[in-house]
């Protein structure tokens, strides 16, 4: 599928679904436009869960780009998707906002993994992120969502610019959690103890499910090493929500990764196994 993008905008498209056929998860039907696309799947746990990289554009996004992604998992297919790199949302000199509009929709008895790298958010951006988790019957969810704040290591601040971000997930019609979050530089919530407190990155981290575990051991684990960063972990009924602040985003991937390792064999019934493209 091919379409011709506005000359002033990088529009880009991808949409995939996945079935189950005989325990085995397949790459059924996909379309994109402009510079999204996934490289084939990869099978490290066996055929019925697919690993999965979507390959973002390497140049990142200025005002009025937009990418769009979309994935239907049907019943009974596994699988886990992550990006080889940071998202990149750069100075916007347009009056179009940068955006990234993210649908999944998981059936009955299938389990999505949305594990992507982080987002950064530079000084003049105009960002605005959304992902929509639609499941059905007792499909799992598993996800997370990481943002940085400029580049504190190398003194790039977020002292411009404006995020708007939300992630919506329900079950049957039926809402299960909402974040919704419009940040302007240079504000309070920056700072404030009740914000994030300093800290150029935050995260939240979503399950669609109830593990047991001792997460208040868990926390004082991680945060030790951290600090000055933290993880604040929290059950709803069927959700389990995590949050990171921290000052870099390899400290904010290490406890949502943690944490991933923990959960896993309760939720999934299968030990973490990291892509490999978190190895490079």
């Amino acid at each position: 599928m091919s379409v011709k993008p506005d000359i002033k905008q990088w529009l880009a498209h991808f949409s995939a679904e996945f079935i189950s056929i005989d325990g085995s998860t397949r790459l059924g039907r996909t379309r994109h436009y402009g510079p999204l696309r996934v490289q084939r799947p990869f099978f490290p746990e066996g055929g019925d869960l697919q690993h999965l990289y979507l390959l973002h554009p390497p140049g990142g996004l200025v005002g009025g780009d937009q990418l769009s992604i979309d994935l239907k998992l049907g019943p009974k297919s596994r699988v886990l998707m992550t990006t080889p790199s940071a998202g990149k949302f750069y100075r916007n000199i347009t009056a179009f906002d940068q955006g990234q509009h993210v649908s999944l929709k998981v059936a009955e008895g299938a389990s999505l993994e949305w594990l992507p790298m982080e987002n950064i958010i530079f000084s003049g951006a105009s960002a605005h992120l959304s992902t929509l988790v639609e499941l059905q019957g007792d499909g799992i969810f598993i996800g997370w969502e990481i943002t940085c704040l400029g580049r504190k290591a190398s003194d790039e601040a977020f002292c411009s610019g404006s995020l708007k971000q939300t992630l919506t997930i329900s079950r049957d019609g039926k809402l299960l959690f909402k974040d919704r979050l419009h940040l302007k530089a240079a504000s309070l919530l920056q700072t404030s103890r009740a914000g994030m407190q300093d800290k150029s990155v935050f995260g939240s981290f979503v399950i669609t499910a109830e593990p047991d575990f001792d997460y208040g051991e868990f926390q004082q684990t991680i945060n030790e090493k951290i600090a000055p960063g933290f993880i604040a972990i929290t059950q709803k009924k069927n959700v389990l929500i995590a949050r990171v602040l921290a000052d870099n985003g390899e400290d904010a991937r290490f406890a949502f990764e943690s944490l991933w390792e923990e959960v896993r064999p309760q939720v999934l019934q299968r030990q973490a196994c990291p892509p490999r493209i978190w190895n490079t």
